[in-house]
């Protein structure tokens, strides 16, 4: 996601993809790592892409919720009864 128009007049800000931490019926838990992220429950490692590409559940895929990335400030001028949490 860029912060412009123009490309060459842009910097990258981010963005986020959401998926569905469940395989086989399994609920995985996810942790950042080197290699990408490591679930939890089997030590599979997992792509930002959602793949697995590591250990016992190489090949699977996780499901991507549908979600939407947006400016905090547009997000609030819609839904101004949003609450922020922090740690």
């Amino acid at each position: 996601m860029l912060d412009d128009k123009e490309i060459a007049t842009s910097r990258k800000i981010g963005s986020t993809t959401v998926f569905r931490p469940v395989v086989n019926d399994q609920l995985l838990k996810f942790k950042k790592t080197q290699k990408g992220f490591k679930d939890d429950q089997t030590g599979s490692v997992w792509s930002i892409t959602g793949k697995c590409v590591a250990g016992k559940l190489e090949g699977e895929e996780l499901r991507p919720f549908i979600h939407g990335n947006h400016f905090a400030f547009a997000w609030f001028a819609f839904h101004p009864e949003t609450e922020i949490y922090e740690e």
